[in-house]
């Protein structure tokens, strides 16, 4: 008889939820019935009509270069007749966002961009030791939001209090210039509010807007504040810039609560020349004085931890420490507690170092910063490790201007406002004040893609061109000129700000043609747009009397003047931002992926790990483990342990007036009684479309805000924002939270086979094995013990040892000198951790976004994680004097110090040429290439997971599901058919039920490969890259032909410093390690291993 029962595939149809559009396959078009439509008729160009004949809904989009004129409308290097499908054009561009810089290459595969690098020729976030432009994961991602549909689709104007009208470009431009003429017939200002402008084009047309309307003033943002440093370099020298800092000509580098490799100053250029000398050939010492654990601080060979309010002390306590040294006057007022000798050691090594060392603070206060330039005129820095000459264009924003005109909005003399690249109502300490004062504002336009939360109140929208859409020029230092050039015809009605500028003003003629005007004043354009820029005469642009910047040849100034910093004053100034310090101390600040909260609706960022606290998809409230087990009644840090089935606890802290409940995360290395919040989460919380990734799905299926904003907690302090407070209070809600951490565990438990590290001075023995005295030995050979009397000693015992290498199960796969033989290496010296390499490998192979249910459910895609150790007090030698037991001593092992030592590794697929993986396959979906790869045919793949099982590195990963489905629509961003344009057509995109990773990129393998046999030459080294080895800017990952003997990988596979991950269980990875050295007296924490590990 018949039956009824259903089968279901997938959660989606089991809750009736469309799993593919129906129009997936577009129905056959009849030719006659094809070359018949008037719509095809009449075109400019061929290829266009071809791929809508074959159905590309999105051709017109990625495909407008081919219209003419070319020039004007999308203007490709080359003649966009070159393109060929399915080959990759690539064009030097540069990314500024008001807060990341960095000259790129963009990825073009068919006229759609899909995938950023740094350029390895140009910029000055080119690193000239690696040969590789640096950038972080924010620009990396940045393609992304390119397709987002979210974005405003043209201009908005308000016809209500949440009523708006589309309107096309002429109606908006008729609205706003006899709106503009109302104001100044009214006598009112008109502002423009940006972030910093660093672009001579963007400052003509602001210079011709003002020209037009008069009473125009220019006002500069930035949403994370520098004016402290600037206003203090202003009272200093007479300039008011942000200092070019050259950490490659540092031997001392200390930094006082500046996360300079992540989240403070020019970090793409900082990172890069700090990991230069990470190199142990010419290591350099870094100290950290911090509160909370950072990226920079991580990476710190001495590191402190202090309170956020004894910065100023900490300062003026190390300037007199400098000053008695070298015979100078001190300040007095300095002293902290329980600091006083690590002060004096400090400032012992950097008077050692005078002239080749820098001090860097992230205190936001002119006392403190200009106490700190005294320090560094001491020390004879300025000119060598500090150039004030070279000053970069970055962070001009004025703190004081902006709360004067909030001022000015609420009390309505301002007509007209304009605001660029900034979000003041979301990210001001007093951001509902600006919203009221907006309100007061006669004409409000908002240049956002997104209608924020101050679009959102604006009276007019005005979206931006993504700028990958855009041309646009930058002087991110005087003498270096970058180029951005557009990728592609604009998606929707938008406009390039600037160019409405000009419009408004009555300038006729496009950007493109004003942006080539300006530059032809400096370089040849051709060939800087080929190459992303030019150096050009240092001081070409000098500033006219609105401190904008015009094409004007003026004479190279003096250096800069002597220092004129008032101390005594300043001291007073610094303490006073730091008043009234209570039991609890908050200080925020930017992650490594969200940053300000700018790109927090992007995918690719909400899901990189937190570097240190490996958390995705939230922000929460760092604590020290030790307060968290107090304010909980734990007794062990694995008792706060955050996963699947355990949930975080949620506090409630409290500070300048303001309360957040959120979940808390112990973080070793925070100060005790201090708690760090992330900014840049909760947007879109009062129902703002600030994107698809900026909120989630709660399991009623109801859109929730990720995290929450912890801007309401900075505040005004000595006329610039503070970013902490000092008089919080905190308590335990007793409410628990579900979290998305991509890794649980905390320490390396004595695990010496896979964390390798040693001091300096060890490794200036260069006795990696302890051949010639035992305590040198930080890379010892793997021995395994063995059913055989190979010592003969009459006796087999675990004494009989012989090398892990000459023991094998499997048969030797012939790669070895037979064509080619593909590894990796990773420098864990030169290694940060700051996860560009993650985002870029998503980018390059469609790694999926699963979402927060799926990586706290251990499900997360990535192909490449970030491994983060910290160092436990307790060792075998330490437990064994305290009559410990192996099961208590490993215990013990799982509690991290109070201040550790922190250790990151990448790890991807380690392509084993002994792969346990494929041994258990029982379909050969996955197996082992003549060039030293493991493969996947996902195809074949049934989904038994027996090779993730059976990996010891873990790096498999399984589809469960779906995700280009409307389950995962938020975070996925190939669920819709405009997000879909970011994937990388030489990629597959894999299917429910099969297993994925790391496949060292073997598509650009194989173009390569293609490339050079058309030639007939082999492939030069360095050639081939892959995403994560391109991505990494500070030179970690080199990859590269381990037959070529004269290849760089070749040659780090012979340091003394080169090892194996888990070396001892013989799968013979082709992916090694260089261990790390620190500059530190003290031996390793991590890695002190005794004969008693391996029984």
């Amino acid at each position: 008889m018949a039956t009824t029962k259903r089968y279901w595939q997938d959660l989606g149809e089991l809750s009736d939820a469309p799993q593919v559009p129906t129009n997936e396959f577009n129905q056959p078009l009849a030719l006659p019935d094809a070359l018949g439509d008037k719509s095809l008729t009449g075109a400019t160009t061929g290829r266009r009509d071809f791929l809508k004949f074959l159905g590309f809904s999105l051709s017109a989009a990625t495909l407008a270069a081919c219209e003419t004129p070319v020039i004007k409308s999308i203007p490709y290097v080359t003649k966009p007749e070159d393109i060929i499908a399915g080959v990759a054009n690539w064009y030097a561009s540069t990314f500024y966002d008001g807060e990341d810089y960095g000259s790129v290459l963009v990825k073009t595969r068919e006229g759609r961009p899909i995938h950023i690098q740094g350029n390895p020729r140009f910029g000055i976030n080119l690193n000239t030791v690696a040969g590789k432009g640096n950038i972080n994961a924010r620009i990396i991602s940045s393609v992304i939001g390119l397709y987002d549909s979210h974005r405003l689709k043209g201009p908005m104007m308000r016809t209500g209090e949440n009523a708006w009208n589309a309107v096309d470009h002429a109606t908006a431009d008729k609205a706003i210039v006899d709106q503009l003429a109302k104001a100044a017939g009214a006598g009112k200002k008109t502002v423009l509010l940006t972030s910093t402008v660093i672009s001579p084009s963007a400052k003509a047309a602001i210079s011709a807007f003002q020209t037009k309307y008069g009473n125009v003033s220019h006002v500069q943002y930035d949403s994370i504040s520098y004016s402290g440093l600037t206003n203090a370099n202003l009272k200093s020298f007479g300039q008011r810039v942000f200092p070019s800092y050259d950490l490659t000509k540092a031997d001392v580098v200390v930094g006082i609560g500046a996360d300079f490799l992540s989240g403070w100053g020019s970090t793409n250029e900082n990172t890069w020349q700090y990991a230069v000398r990470r190199n142990p050939e010419n290591l350099s010492r870094h100290w950290q004085f911090e509160a909370r654990m950072s990226l920079t601080g991580a990476n710190a060979d001495e590191r402190v931890m202090i309170r956020p309010s004894q910065v100023p002390a900490i300062v003026i306590a190390l300037y007199d420490a400098v000053a008695r040294k070298m015979g100078g006057a001190a300040i007095g007022g300095g002293a902290v507690e329980g600091l006083g000798d690590r002060i004096e050691k400090c400032a012992s090594e950097l008077v050692a170092a005078k002239g080749k060392s820098v001090v860097l603070c992230g205190h936001n206060d002119e006392g403190t910063q200009t106490i700190v330039n005294g320090i560094n005129v001491l020390l004879g820095n300025y000119g060598s490790t500090i150039d004030l000459a070279d000053h970069t264009n970055f962070f001009q924003g004025d703190d004081n201007a902006v709360q004067q005109l909030v001022k000015d909005m609420n009390a309505g003399s301002i007509g007209a406002l304009f605001i660029a690249g900034v979000n003041p109502v979301y990210t001001l300490p007093n951001g509902a004040e600006f919203a009221a004062g907006l309100g007061k504002v006669g004409l409000s336009v908002s240049f956002s893609a997104h209608a924020d939360e101050t679009a959102s109140k604006c009276s007019t929208i005005f979206p931006d061109h993504h700028w990958l859409e855009s041309w646009n020029d930058h002087m991110p230092k005087p003498g270096h000129y970058a180029l951005s050039q557009p990728t592609i015809n604009p998606l929707f009605n938008t406009r390039q700000w600037p160019a409405s500028l000009l419009t408004w003003s009555g300038v006729t003629g496009n950007y493109h043609d004003h942006v080539k005007a300006t530059f032809g004043t400096f370089a040849d354009w051709s060939r800087s747009v080929e190459e992303g820029g030019a150096a050009v005469a240092k001081n070409a642009l000098a500033p006219n009397a609105a401190g904008d910047t015009i094409a004007t040849a003026v004479v190279t100034p003096a250096a800069p003047a002597a220092f004129a910093g008032d101390l005594a004053a300043a001291a007073i100034s610094a303490k006073k931002s730091t008043e009234g310090a209570g039991a609890w101390e908050v200080e925020v600040y930017t992650s490594e992926g969200i940053g300000s909260g700018l790109h927090a609706n992007n995918p690719w960022l909400q899901e990189l790990p937190d570097p240190i606290t490996k958390v995705t998809w939230d922000n929460y409230v760092g604590m020290a483990p030790a307060d968290l087990l107090e304010l909980t009644g734990k007794k062990h840090v694995r008792d706060l342990r955050i996963g699947e089935q355990e949930k975080a606890y949620v506090v409630r802290v409290t500070a300048n007036g303001v309360t957040l409940e959120l979940p808390a995360v112990p973080v070793p290395g925070q100060t005790p009684r201090t708690v760090s919040v992330a900014l840049g989460y909760g947007r879109g919380a009062n129902g703002e479309d600030v994107g698809r990734a900026a909120s989630l799905r709660d399991p009623n299926g109801n859109l929730t805000v990720i995290g929450k904003s912890a801007y309401p907690m900075t505040r005004i302090a000595n006329g610039t924002v503070s970013y902490s407070a000092v008089n919080g209070t905190l308590e335990n809600t007793g409410a628990r939270y579900e979290m998305g951490l991509t890794q649980t565990q905390l320490t390396g438990m004595d695990r010496h086979s896979i964390i390798k590290e040693t001091t300096i001075g060890t490794w200036r023995a260069h006795d990696p094995r302890g051949a010639k005295d035992s305590k040198n030995g930080y890379n010892e050979k793997v021995m395994l013990a063995v059913h055989e009397d190979v010592n003969h000693d009459g006796h087999i015992d675990a004494r009989d040892k012989v090398p892990a290498t000459e023991v094998d199960l499997w048969g030797d796969h012939p790669v070895e000198q037979v064509g080619h033989h593909w590894g990796m290496s990773i420098d864990l010296n030169a290694c940060n951790g700051c996860g560009a390499c993650i985002t870029a490998c998503h980018s390059e192979n469609n790694v999926p976004v699963v979402g927060k249910d799926e990586v706290r459910r251990s499900r997360d895609m990535h192909w490449l994680r970030l491994d983060r150790y910290y160092s436990s007090d307790m060792t075998h030698e330490v437990g064994k004097a305290q009559g410990m037991g192996k099961i208590d001593r490993y215990l013990a092992m799982e509690e991290p110090s109070a201040s550790p030592s922190v250790f990151f590794m990448p790890v991807m697929c380690q392509h084993c040429d002994h792969a346990p993986c494929e041994t258990v396959c029982p379909v050969a979906a996955t197996s082992h290439s003549n060039e030293g790869l493991n493969m996947m045919a996902y195809n074949r793949c049934i989904g038994t997971r027996y090779c993730a099982n059976n990996c010891p590195y873990k790096v498999r990963r399984f589809n469960w599901f779906n995700y280009v489905t409307e389950q995962f629509g938020e975070v996925n961003p190939a669920w819709d058919e405009l997000g879909r344009l970011v994937l990388n057509p030489d990629v597959v995109v894999r299917s429910r039920g099969v297993i994925e990773k790391c496949s060292l990129c073997v598509q650009r393998i194989q173009e390569v490969k293609l490339t050079a046999k058309k030639a007939g030459r082999p492939v030069k080294d360095g050639e081939v890259q892959t995403a994560c080895s391109t991505a990494c800017g500070t030179g970690a990952i080199v990859f590269g032909d381990l037959n070529d003997a004269n290849s760089k990988v070749a040659a780090r596979f012979k340091d003394e410093r080169a090892y194996f991950m888990l070396e001892e269980i013989g799968v013979k990875p082709n992916v090694s390690y260089l261990a790390k050295v620190w500059n530190r007296e003290e031996p390793p924490a991590i890695a002190a291993v005794t004969e008693e590990a391996h029984h």
